[in-house]
């Protein structure tokens, strides 16, 4: 099982300082989420590609996941059914498809996306379906898996729980689509990870491997005094289900921008030794 830092709480920072600092704690694969800051990429084209692999070449680190930016109000959308979005989506995440093979990376990392709640949440659901059923096989020609992942609940998402991800799974039906389970999200939701685990088996590709603080929407890091969830129980349960693929150290809250060598070190720290 491997422990993948996300660069997130990097945001503020050069992309050449969230890899010196990552690197500076002995990491070597990372979960690469793409802000423009970091990764200036569109619809269109990927600008400072060659500087992404010398900077990744430069501090010997490696990206395992590609995580596009898909929320509100950025501008591609996966449940979008304005025709121009939809097209500018497509393009995006073949932009994405091309950047995964140049860092040979086999796994992209998506969500449901939203829908405007004055649009009828069945038609939003068949835009979904029918455009991650294009990206799983835009990525698929590539030998890259798709994993997704359910979100909080809230009125304009869809896919927010088990059952709507069983339905996902179904209704989309591609090889290459796996299940992105978010320990944090999951737990908020009120559902039970033995559950996820139970359900989806072997189509689980991947894991946010988040911590939670109920009355902070964000998502914890582990060592965070906050954090209600134990670590240790999480990954000896993904362990028992026969999961040992990576973990992304997903960490938003705001209050780590200043310090993220610190924040990510101290995470590390707490996950080591949880594996027995």
């Amino acid at each position: 099982m491997r422990f993948l830092p996300t660069n997130q709480i990097w945001r503020y920072w050069s992309f050449d300082t969230c890899l010196r600092d990552i690197e500076a704690t002995g990491t070597r694969d990372i979960d690469l989420w793409l802000c423009n800051n970091h990764v200036n990429i569109d619809a269109h084209d990927i600008y400072n590609a060659k500087a992404i692999v010398d900077g990744l070449r430069k501090h010997r680190v490696r990206v395992r996941t590609l995580t596009p930016e898909q929320g509100n109000p950025k501008a591609y959308n996966i449940m979008a059914s304005d025709c121009h979005i939809k097209r500018l989506t497509e393009g995006y995440y073949r932009q994405i498809v091309r950047l995964a093979g140049m860092l040979d990376c086999s796994r992209i990392s998506i969500n449901g996306g939203w829908f405007s709640l004055d649009e009828v949440p069945s038609k939003a659901w068949d835009n979904m379906v029918s455009s991650i059923g294009l990206i799983c096989d835009i990525a698929g020609e590539q030998g890259i898996d798709v994993c997704l992942e359910t979100l909080t609940p809230k009125r304009y998402r869809l896919l927010t729980d088990r059952g709507s991800m069983a339905q996902a799974l179904s209704d989309i039906d591609r090889p290459n689509l796996q299940v992105t389970l978010d320990t944090g999200t999951i737990a908020r939701a009120g559902e039970d990870l033995e559950d996820y685990l139970e359900q989806f088996e072997t189509k689980i590709g991947y894991v946010h491997l988040t911590n939670l603080d109920p009355s902070v929407f964000a998502h914890l890091a582990w060592g965070d005094e906050h954090g209600i969830l134990d670590a240790a129980r999480i990954v000896n349960s993904l362990i028992q289900h026969g999961f040992d693929g990576d973990c992304a150290l997903e960490m938003t809250c705001p209050s780590y921008f200043n310090n993220p060598r610190e924040v990510l070190a101290r995470a590390l720290s707490v996950l080591k030794g949880c594996e027995r």
